[in-house]
């Protein structure tokens, strides 16, 4: 008898990046045309955004904007490198809200990057789900400052909420999927319906 042929699924292997210091990748993130990240000794250069992805951090910006006029707090768009000291790593979240006075990791007087986050907001595609998910998140909980993390799905109506108990390193996972809901983001109420205003969504 013949024996059934299998068949082995190819592993792919895992994408590549270039190794670099922290100080290497802070000189050629200076001259670079477009965003780069620094996670675990690696540059990773910054992902295509959507129609829907835009819109979505758009949205968020002029929400919040608005809801904070007034107080100590504001909002940064993508453009605005964190640091993560803990970790090593730099990033440009989609969105950032400081509260209080601004900390700086400085280098060479020429670059800035935020220390001290409240909020922080990414908005996740298939491409970045899982970095977003994993390594990114694993670096967020560690900044003592940042009160909530916050995943916005891009194709679908979802929210998926972080928020730090208390003083501790506990976080209360909550969900928002509803037109009608309203969310608490960094003292601000926020209605689902107005995040998702002009996207276009995946009928389920």
């Amino acid at each position: 008898m013949q024996a059934e042929k299998t068949h082995r699924s190819r592993r792919i292997p895992p994408k590549r990046y270039r190794k670099a210091t922290p100080e290497e990748y802070l000189e050629f993130e200076y001259k670079a045309e477009r965003k780069n990240e620094y996670v675990t000794g690696e540059i990773r250069p910054m992902s295509y955004t959507s129609e829907n992805h835009g819109l979505l951090v758009a949205n968020l910006i002029i929400l919040l904007g608005t809801a904070l006029k007034g107080s100590n707090c504001r909002v940064y768009p993508s453009d605005r490198m964190l640091h993560v000291p803990e970790t090593g790593n730099f990033y440009y979240p989609d969105v950032m809200v400081v509260c209080g006075d601004s900390q700086f990791f400085q280098y060479k007087q020429r670059m800035q990057a935020t220390l001290n986050p409240t909020v922080l907001i990414e908005v996740l595609s298939e491409t970045t789900s899982d970095y977003d998910e994993t390594i990114k998140w694993h670096s967020y909980k560690r900044i003592k400052t940042l009160q909530q993390y916050i995943r916005v799905h891009q194709n679908l109506m979802l929210l998926e909420l972080y928020t730090r108990v208390g003083n501790s390193n506990d976080w209360l996972n909550t969900e928002a999927e509803l037109p009608d809901q309203t969310v608490v983001i960094g003292g601000c109420e926020v209605k689902v319906s107005e995040v998702y205003e002009h996207v276009t969504l995946v009928k389920k």
